[in-house]
């Protein structure tokens, strides 16, 4: 209903109220000009209030009505995010700067002559496989992603005393998996300072064609093994602070909650392996660094998985110690999941 009619509505409303009420004189005014004052100036009240409502909703101030509405739109969205319960516990900064106090750190500089000067030095690139069509990558360098490091390192690496340096693209996740493989024993560990793009910035020479592959045996020779902690020894502390459910309840909580899951495989593990439908992929190395751009609710339900979950333990439990409050592995990973007949794509 416009405003017209409404105020039309009100008017006929009152001049069927003040007939009523003079019906009793037997008088009738066949327009204004016989009308009491009083009787007329209520009528010109009604006309100036039905121009007045009638230029609000004229196109000339829509403009306004907009602005009204926007601020509304404004105030309901503040509302929503003030609901939300921000994640405050343990950020990527705090990780990087804990393993930083720990392990040492070396130059381009000194890498490169370390390599020139000793053949057993093993350079070990922990990025994902995009990252090399965009940076190239080290001559010389052993291919472990970071998530397979701690569970490949000990058939790789057979000798805890040959010199190790870690890099990424900057130096961060480096610094986080030279930390993991010290706490395992290996004793001449170190991290490349500021990553590739440090040691492009020194004129140091890169590959950028060629193909990668994922290092499978041994690149140094048989020495003393590492006595310190197993792969087996952070899932399993990892385990115990984090709770594990199977695939068909996992399957459950995404039919009846509203979850999200975070698959941490590299797109090699996925194009060969199947992923679930919905899941968004997030490379173990990545997701302490990216996870609060994607979910910003401390409450939200997360899932994570990896290909049979001992990564997926290790990642659950960061992200409970960054402040998410409802976080779940999936126990077996995709290949449980498949076994269970549970579909992928």
């Amino acid at each position: 209903m416009t405003a017209k009619k409404v105020l039309k509505g009100i008017k006929d409303n009152h001049h069927a109220g003040t007939d009523g009420a003079m019906s009793g004189t037997a008088c009738s005014f066949a327009d204004d000009t016989n009308r009491p004052a009083d009787v007329k100036k209520d009528n010109n009240a009604l006309y100036k209030r039905e121009e007045v409502m009638s230029k609000l909703f004229n196109t000339e101030n829509k403009k306004g009505l907009y602005l009204v509405l926007s601020a509304c739109f404004l105030l309901v969205l503040a509302a929503s995010v003030a609901a939300i319960d921000i994640p405050t516990g343990k950020t990527s900064d705090d990780y990087v700067k804990e393993a930083q106090s720990h392990v040492k750190i070396i130059s381009a500089e000194e890498t490169k002559a370390l390599m020139d000067n000793n053949s057993n030095t093993v350079l070990l690139d922990i990025r994902a496989f995009d990252e090399f069509k965009e940076h190239g990558w080290i001559e010389g360098r052993t291919v472990l992603p970071h998530g397979m490091v701690i569970f490949k390192i000990r058939d790789i690496v057979p000798n805890k005393d040959v010199p190790i340096v870690v890099y990424c693209k900057k130096g961060k996740r480096s610094a986080l998996v030279a930390y993991q493989i010290q706490q395992m024993g290996y004793e001449n560990v170190r991290y490349l300072d500021g990553g590739i793009l440090t040691w492009q910035r020194k004129g140091l020479p890169t590959v950028t064609s060629g193909v990668s592959r994922i290092a499978e045996q041994a690149v140094v020779p048989e020495g003393e093994m590492p006595t310190g902690k197993m792969p087996n020894d952070f899932v399993k502390e990892a385990s115990g602070l984090v709770k594990g459910v199977s695939p068909f309840e996992s399957n459950k909580l995404m039919e009846s909650r509203n979850v999200f899951l975070l698959d941490i495989r590299s797109q090699q593990e996925i194009e060969s392996q199947g992923i679930i439908d919905g899941a968004l992929v997030m490379e173990h190395g990545k997701v302490i660094f990216n996870i609060k751009k994607k979910v910003h609710d401390a409450n939200m339900p997360l899932l994570v998985i990896c290909k049979q979950g001992g990564r997926s333990a290790l990642i659950a439990q960061q992200l409970q110690e960054m402040g998410y409050n409802d976080v779940h592995h999936i126990e077996g990973g995709i290949v449980a999941w498949k076994e269970a007949g549970l579909p992928v794509k």
